[in-house]
């Protein structure tokens, strides 16, 4: 089998791997604009369980990424000068460059061809000589856009302004933060992602945005009164802060965009990842999705015999589960949303609320993969590793 991906994030990489141990004769090519050092963002988190899938298909790949990554098991909630610790939660995460690039050697020990710094040949002119094309490139994928009507696709940019950026204070938990201003209140999500790093994303609702004056431009570029937006964030967020400053990857404010489609292929063509469908950051499942896709898809095409026929069973498999994280994230980013009016709560019940985001989630919500699926993956692929050892001996 050949196959072209378009996108060598974290899903098209995956997807690569996972597939050429499955199937060592097929011929997988990767496409990626950038080069290998060039992403965006700063680490990514993964929720409570979301390695399972990992470890059971990959082990090698599982412990290099699990030594790697920085650990935590609270959320921390910080309002009006107090932290309220919750426990019981296992959370992980990396950095982006470092899961990137575990990735990329992954897939060239398996011989897997991945092409930086080249921008994908049109998906059309792909799946006349491949059997497949996987668009992994990501929210405002070119691929899916070029074809909505056949995807039934649905976009929608809205809600409060974000700022993804990254901090050298040493958060030990996920941390949600909460600055009450002269000119509002604004919010932050923290987490650890290597020794002395960490993520942090601020948001704003455009009232509060206008009036502390940021700005749509160089948000490093100071203004007349000589202060950047990401000096008026720390100073903010100073007390979360701890004096530390704020840093910057290709950060921009932002808006975050819902992607929804009502299908998941069209012919040859397969969407994975953001491509697919996005969930808000305030649930931390991004990377977690698109990997998980990746598993969904090379197992649905080692299982049947035609891609059609793969397709159609990786999209009944992750359409619904999919869905389903959707609505946890959309329940959140709604009560984020509305978090001016649960401000003035006494920070014990406004923990309490936040964490329950009133009711509406539990810990079930972000719930690890079920113990007989993991088994199911694990044996799949040790099988899978013991015949590529045997055809190695023969």
């Amino acid at each position: 089998m050949r196959i072209a991906i378009s996108g060598a994030g974290p899903g098209g990489l995956y997807t690569a791997a996972l597939v050429k141990r499955l199937q060592p004769r097929s011929e997988i090519d990767v496409w990626e604009v950038n080069a290998p050092d060039e992403t965006f963002g700063f680490g990514v988190v993964f929720s409570e369980g979301a390695l399972g899938g990992i470890e059971a298909a990959d082990p090698a790949l599982f412990a290099a990424l699990d030594a790697e990554c920085a650990h935590w098991s609270r959320i921390d909630v910080h309002h009006r000068g107090r932290t309220s610790r919750n426990g019981g939660y296992r959370f992980s995460a990396i950095g982006r460059r470092a899961l990137l690039a575990m990735l990329r050697e992954r897939c060239a020990d398996l011989g897997v061809t991945v092409r930086h710094g080249t921008r994908a040949p049109e998906a059309d002119v792909l799946a006349r000589t491949y059997d497949l094309v996987v668009a992994a490139d990501g929210v405002n994928s070119a691929t899916r856009e070029a074809r909505r009507a056949q995807f039934g696709t649905e976009t929608t940019r809205r809600g409060s302004r974000y700022l993804w950026l990254g901090t050298e204070r040493p958060f030990t938990a996920l941390t949600f933060a909460v600055a009450e201003t002269e000119h509002g209140t604004l919010h932050a999500h923290a987490y650890p992602y290597a020794p002395g790093l960490s993520t942090f994303i601020a948001e704003v609702d455009d009232r509060v945005w206008e009036a502390a004056g940021f700005t749509e431009g160089d948000i490093t570029v100071p203004d007349a009164s000589g202060r950047s937006d990401t000096d008026r964030l720390a100073d903010l967020f100073a007390d979360v802060l701890d004096g530390h400053a704020l840093r910057t990857n290709r950060s921009r404010w932002d808006r975050f965009v819902s992607v929804r489609n009502r299908q998941w292929s069209h012919g040859r063509i397969a969407l994975l990842g953001d491509s697919a469908h996005t969930t808000h950051f305030s649930v931390g499942s991004g990377t977690r999705l698109a990997m998980e896709d990746a598993l969904a898809l090379a197992l649905a095409l080692d299982d049947h015999g035609s891609v059609p026929e793969a397709l159609a069973a990786y999209q009944a498999q992750r359409l619904p589960e999919v869905e389903a994280m959707q609505r946890t994230a959309r329940t959140s980013q709604e009560w984020f949303e509305e978090l001016e009016s649960y401000a003035d709560l006494e920070p014990e019940a406004f923990n309490a609320h936040l964490i329950t985001r009133s009711g509406r989630l539990t810990r079930d919500d972000l719930a690890s993969w079920p113990p007989e699926r993991v088994e199911r993956v694990r044996e799949r692929f040790a099988r899978a590793d013991r015949s590529a050892r045997g055809s190695a001996v023969r």
